[in-house]
């Protein structure tokens, strides 16, 4: 059975391969690595962290570990939502009962984290700042979504 999380994984594993594979030197000299020279104080990648105004996301900055409750009270929500944590805060999601799925529907690392679908909770440290969609399907096949803002520590 194809599920979300297999098919992510399968397209991951493809773009990383994809990238091995695409090699186009003469076999003498060492393949050229890309670099994003755009801003060179930044992490290379989007973050859309200028998405964070248009948010107002609560602020759990300074914690080294969040709880984020889904489903609380049986509504399709998390709780906080939307939040912003520092990079490498330890980030736990709890939930009612097993048969839930979380799972990234964009970040700026998506082969990263990938979810989790198994028991009643998931904690996971994200290292890239950036802003974070994550997606939640309930055991009765119910869809709904969040935000999370990963910020730098300092």
């Amino acid at each position: 059975m194809w599920t979300r999380r297999t098919v992510l994984g399968a397209a991951c594993a493809t773009a990383a391969l994809s990238g091995c594979l695409d090699d186009e030197t003469d076999g003498d000299e060492p393949a050229e690595p890309e670099v994003d020279d755009s801003d060179d104080d930044g992490p290379g990648y989007e973050t859309h962290l200028d998405d964070l105004e248009a948010y107002d996301p609560v602020d759990r900055t300074g914690e080294s570990e969040v709880e984020i409750v889904v489903a609380p009270d049986g509504d399709h929500r998390f709780d906080p939502d939307p939040v912003m944590v520092e990079e490498m805060a330890t980030v736990t999601w709890n939930w009612p009962e097993s048969g839930y799925e979380i799972y990234p529907l964009e970040s700026p690392d998506a082969c990263g984290w990938a979810g989790d679908d198994h028991g009643t909770g998931h904690s996971w440290e994200f290292p890239f700042v950036g802003k974070y969609e994550i997606g939640c399907t309930t055991p009765d096949g119910e869809e709904f979504s969040g935000v999370m803002f990963v910020v730098d520590a300092d």
